[in-house]
C-alpha cells in the first residue's frame, strides 16, 4: 500500500503517543500532515473542509461486493420478525448530507434495459402518473415502485408501495399496497387484460409466511380484547319518512378458541336498548330514528368465558323492511387517546326501498376489523374488428377482516365482496353507428382502504379521512386529486370543463382577480356566461355532464346503479347528424330510477366568411335519483369557491328541450361577427301543486342571445378598435328560491393603441388582425355599457344601470436576462348611475410585470 493510498497501512503505524487532529484536505494519506501544521491565510489562501472523497461513500450489496462511492439515493427495506422492521428513506441521515433524490433526480429515479425479445423499466417516484383500469387503479400522482415490462404480444406492471408513510420513518405497523395489470394481443384487435390489486395491514413483528400476507393482520393496537361492541339499525332512506327498518328479534352468537358455541341470550347477556319505537314485540326505525344495541362484552357472568377467549362473533337479526346495519366497537374509534367515539361502519343494507315486509331475513353479520382490501379485475378491447369496437371490465372487490383474538395467532377471517362491470360496444356502417352501453355497480363496492399510523391505531374517523384511495377524484383531468388525503398532493379548487385551454386557470377568470371575465370592463367582451355554453345532461340534474364535480372516485359510472343506455345515430349527409337514444338505470340498493327518450339534431354548415352550427336536444325524462355536485363559482368582488349544490330533481317527470345556434362570419377584412344563442326549457308533466309542493315551479329554463361585433381600423401606425356586444338573458330556475329575471345588456368599446416608439418593433405581424405591435406602446380604451332588467331582479345586479369606464396603460416589451418582459401600469376609473340616483365610482391604479420565453 503506496504513499498516496486513501487506505490505513502498516507504513503509517508508528509507536507515538501523540495524536496529531488536523483536517485532512485531500485524502493523500493518513500521514501526519508535517507541512500543514499552522494555518497562515494570507500566504496559503484558505481550502474549504471537505469530505475525505468528493464521490460520496463506499457502498456494498448484499453479497459485500462493492457498488462503487456515491450518495445513497432510495433505500427500503423491510426484516421480520422485528421490532420497527419496516425501514424506509429517502433523505439521508445526519447533518450535512447530500439529498440526492429529491436534490439531482427531482424525486424520480428510473432504471431500464432490454434485448430483443423486451424490454423493463423500473420507476421510484412520488408522482408517477399510473393507471390500470377505472374500476381498479388509478393514481394520477403515484408514490412508490412501478416496473413495467414490454414484450411483442404482452405487457405487464407491478406497483408496489408504502402509503401509510410513503416517504421516511421506521414502523412495526404498516399499509403496504401491492398490485399488478397484465395485458396481451388475443388477435389483430382483441386486447384482454387481468389486474390484481391489494391494500392491506402488515405488522413486522409477525412472520411473513403466516397466513396470506395479502389479506392483511391487525395492528399491535387492534389484536386486543373487544370490550364493547354496538349494533345500529336504521331507515335506509329516511327521506321518505316511512317504511322503515324492522326488528323483529336480535341476539349474539360467539365462538371461542376451543370452538364452543354461545348464545348471548342463554348465558343472560342482554344488550342496552336505545332509540326506536316498539311496535307490538317488534322495534320500528322510520326517518330520523335509529336503534342501537350496546353489548357490554367485559363481563359474560360466566366463570369460563372472557372475551379473550372469543375468536369469532356473529351479530344475529331478524328484520324486513328499508334497513341499513352498521356496526361499532371500542376498537373502532375516531383514535383519540382520550373519550375515543366509537365508529360505525356499515356491514349490511336492504336492497331498494321495500315497504311491505317481503324482504324479512334473517341476518348473519360476522364482526370484524378491516384488515385488508382486495381488486381481481378482467378487461377486454376490441378495436374495430368489421366495424364493432368493444371494451369493458368485470372486477370483483373482496374486503378482508379479522376478529380480535390475542390468545392466538389469527381469528377468525370475515369476507365481504361486491362486483362491478360495465361494457360499451360501438357498431359502425355509414351512414348507421349504433352505440349501447350496460353497467351494473354493488353499493359496496370500494376501492379505499384505512392508513394505520405508527402507533398501530387506525382513525375510522377524522377531519382529513385517513384512507388510501386506488381510484382517485380527478374530474378536471389535470392530474391532481380533489379530495384532501395524507401523504399526497390535492386541490381544492376544481372547475372541469371550463379550462378548454388546458393552462389549470378558470376560463371565466383568466387573471385570477376578485370579478369574472364576463363582468370585467374590457375583458367581458371575449367572455361570455357559462350559461350560454351547450352539452349534454344525462343525469338531469340541471348541470352539464362535462362541467359537474363531485366527492367520488373516477369510476366510469356510479356506485349502487345498474342500466344501460343506448342510441342510434345516422348521418344524413355530409353536415347533419340525427340521434334517438334510450337510458335505463336504477339503485340496486337504494330508491330511484331513471327512464329517458331522447334525441339530438346537428347541422354545421361552413361557408367562406364563416362557420354556422345548429344543436337540437330533447328528452322525456323520469328521474328521481338525486346527483348532487360540487360547482366552482365566482361571486362579484369575493374570491372563487367550490359550492355545493343539491339535485332538487327538476327531471322527475319532464320534457326538457335544449336549442343552441352560433354563428361566426367577417365582413370584408376587418370586421368579425359572433351570433350565440341558447334556449334552454324545462315543463314537468306532474301536477302542478307536487311541483309547487316541492319549491319548483313547472316552467323553467334559460333563454340566451349574444351579438358581438368588432373592428379594427389602421390609422398610420396607430389601430383603433370599436367593438360592441350585445346580451340577453331570460333566467327562470326550477328552484322558486332562486330569482328569476329578463336582462339586457348592451356594451360599446372603443381602444386605441398608440406607438410611442416607431422603430423598434418585438413581433412583425399580429395574427389574424395583421398589424404591428411595437415594444413601447400607449393604449386608451372607453367602455360604455346600459343594463336593463326588464323582469325581475338578479343576486348580482338589483336595479338598471348606466355605466363607463375608461382605461389608459402604457405597456412595454422588452428582452431582460434571456426572459422576454411585459411592463404595464396605468390608471381605470369607471362609474355606475343606477335608477334610484345611487352612483357608483371605481378607480384602480396598476403596474405589473409579466415574465415569459
Amino acid at each position: 500500500m503506496g504513499e498516496g493510498s486513501p487506505r490505513f497501512g502498516l507504513d503509517f503505524a508508528v509507536p507515538e503517543l501523540h495524536k496529531w487532529y488536523g483536517p485532512r484536505q485531500l485524502h493523500e494519506t493518513y500521514a501526519r500532515p508535517w507541512y500543514a501544521t499552522d494555518a497562515f491565510y494570507a500566504e496559503d489562501g484558505y481550502r474549504r473542509y471537505v469530505e475525505q472523497l468528493l464521490e460520496g461513500s463506499q457502498w456494498y450489496d448484499s453479497f459485500g461486493t462493492s457498488l462503487g462511492r456515491g450518495w445513497l439515493v432510495y433505500n427500503w427495506t423491510q426484516t421480520q420478525p422485528s421490532a420497527q422492521g419496516s425501514v424506509l428513506r429517502k433523505r439521508p441521515i445526519g447533518l450535512g448530507r447530500r439529498d440526492a433524490y429529491a436534490g439531482f433526480f427531482n424525486r424520480l429515479v428510473i432504471a431500464s434495459d432490454g434485448d430483443s425479445r423486451g424490454s423493463y423499466r423500473l420507476m421510484i417516484g412520488d408522482e408517477i402518473y399510473t393507471n390500470f383500469t377505472p374500476l381498479t387503479f388509478y393514481k394520477p400522482r403515484f408514490n412508490g415502485m412501478r416496473l413495467d415490462y414490454a414484450a411483442d404480444t404482452y405487457r405487464t406492471s407491478l406497483i408496489l408501495s408504502r402509503p401509510s408513510e410513503p416517504n421516511r420513518d421506521m414502523r412495526t405497523d404498516v399499509t403496504h399496497v401491492m398490485g399488478g395489470h397484465a395485458e396481451w394481443d388475443a388477435g389483430p384487435d382483441l386486447r384482454l387484460g387481468l389486474t390484481y390489486v391489494s391494500a392491506h395491514n402488515a405488522n413486522t413483528k409477525g412472520d411473513f409466511t403466516s397466513g396470506n400476507p395479502m389479506h392483511g393482520i391487525l395492528t399491535s393496537r387492534q389484536n386486543q380484547a373487544l370490550k364493547h361492541l354496538w349494533v345500529s339499525i336504521r331507515d335506509d332512506s329516511p327521506a321518505d319518512g316511512r317504511d322503515g327498518a324492522v326488528v323483529f328479534s336480535h341476539d349474539l352468537v360467539m365462538i371461542d378458541t376451543s370452538g364452543r358455541e354461545i348464545r348471548a341470550s342463554e348465558i343472560g347477556l342482554l344488550p342496552f336498548i336505545e332509540g326506536g319505537r316498539a311496535k307490538g314485540s317488534s322495534l320500528v326505525a322510520d326517518g330520523s330514528e335509529q336503534i342501537v344495541l350496546h353489548y357490554d362484552l367485559r363481563d359474560f357472568g360466566v366463570d369460563n368465558l372472557r372475551s379473550v377467549d372469543l375468536r369469532r362473533t356473529t351479530v344475529e337479526l331478524s328484520l324486513a323492511n328499508d334497513y341499513r346495519v352498521e356496526l361499532a366497537s371500542d376498537l373502532q374509534t375516531d383514535g383519540e387517546v382520550r373519550n375515543p367515539e366509537p365508529v360505525f361502519l356499515t356491514f349490511a343494507r336492504a336492497e331498494g326501498n321495500v315497504g311491505d315486509g317481503s324482504n324479512s331475513a334473517l341476518l348473519q353479520i360476522d364482526y370484524a376489523l378491516p384488515t385488508a382490501n382486495e381488486l381481481v379485475g378482467f378487461n377486454w378491447n376490441l378495436v374495430d374488428w368489421k366495424g364493432v369496437s368493444m371494451q369493458g371490465e368485470f372486477a370483483v372487490n373482496r374486503r378482508h377482516g379479522l376478529y380480535p383474538s390475542p390468545n392466538i395467532s389469527r381469528g377468525y377471517q370475515a369476507v365481504e365482496a361486491a362486483t362491478a362491470a360495465y361494457g360499451t360496444l360501438l357498431y359502425r356502417r355509414f351512414p348507421w353507428a349504433l352505440y349501447a352501453e350496460a353497467f351494473t355497480l354493488d353499493d359496496t363496492y370500494s376501492t379505499s382502504y384505512w392508513l394505520t399510523e405508527a402507533n398501530g391505531i387506525i382513525r375510522y374517523k377524522d377531519r382529513v379521512p385517513q384512507l388510501y384511495e386506488l381510484v382517485d377524484d380527478d374530474d378536471d383531468s389535470d392530474a391532481m386529486a380533489e379530495w384532501e388525503r395524507p401523504y399526497q398532493p390535492w386541490q381544492s379548487t376544481v372547475f372541469p370543463g371550463y379550462d378548454e385551454n388546458g393552462d389549470f386557470i378558470y376560463d371565466h377568470n383568466q387573471n385570477r382577480n376578485l370579478q369574472p371575465d364576463y363582468d370585467e370592463p374590457f375583458l367581458r367582451f371575449r367572455s361570455d356566461r357559462p350559461e350560454f355554453l351547450f352539452g349534454f345532461d344525462m343525469n338531469h340534474n340541471g348541470k352539464i355532464d362535462r362541467f359537474e364535480d363531485d366527492d367520488l372516485p373516477d369510476y366510469p359510472y356510479l356506485r349502487d346503479q345498474r342500466g344501460f343506455n343506448t342510441y342510434l345515430r345516422v348521418n344524413a349527409g355530409p353536415s347533419m347528424t340525427l340521434l334517438l337514444g334510450r337510458q335505463r338505470l336504477r339503485l340496486l340498493a337504494g330508491d330511484g330510477r331513471t327512464r329517458s327518450w331522447y334525441f339530438m339534431w346537428a347541422w354545421t354548415r361552413e361557408v367562406p366568411s364563416g362557420r354556422l352550427r345548429l344543436f337540437e336536444h330533447g328528452a322525456l325524462v323520469k328521474d328521481n335519483i338525486a346527483d348532487p355536485v360540487n360547482q366552482w363559482v365566482q361571486p362579484l368582488g369575493a374570491v372563487g369557491r367550490m359550492r355545493r349544490i343539491e339535485d332538487a330533481l327538476p327531471g322527475r317527470d319532464t320534457w326538457k328541450n335544449t336549442v343552441y345556434a352560433d354563428y361566426a362570419h367577417q365582413l370584408g377584412r376587418g370586421v368579425r361577427l359572433l351570433h350565440r344563442a341558447k334556449w334552454e326549457y324545462w315543463r314537468q308533466r306532474g301536477f302542478a301543486e307536487e311541483v309547487v309542493a316541492r319549491d319548483g315551479r313547472v316552467h323553467s329554463g334559460f333563454l340566451g342571445v349574444i351579438n358581438k361585433a368588432e373592428w379594427s381600423i389602421p390609422i398610420g401606425l396607430a389601430v383603433f378598435e370599436p367593438r360592441f356586444k350585445s346580451e340577453y338573458r331570460q333566467v327562470r330556475p326550477f328552484s322558486r328560491r332562486q330569482p328569476s329575471a329578463t336582462v339586457l345588456e348592451e356594451t360599446l368599446f372603443l381602444i386605441w393603441t398608440q406607438p410611442l416608439l416607431a422603430e423598434t418593433v418585438g413581433v412583425a405581424y399580429y395574427p389574424r388582425y395583421g398589424r404591428q405591435i411595437f415594444d413601447t406602446e400607449l393604449q386608451l380604451g372607453l367602455e360604455l355599457t346600459w343594463l336593463r332588467l326588464l323582469d325581475g331582479e338578479l343576486l348580482d345586479v338589483h336595479s338598471d344601470f348606466n355605466g363607463w369606464t375608461a382605461v389608459g396603460q402604457f405597456v412595454n416589451r422588452v428582452g431582460y436576462q434571456g426572459y422576454r418582459l411585459a411592463i404595464r401600469a396605468g390608471l381605470r376609473l369607471g362609474q355606475r348611475s343606477f335608477a334610484d340616483g345611487e352612483k357608483q365610482r371605481t378607480s384602480l391604479f396598476f403596474l405589473s410585470i409579466n415574465a415569459g420565453l
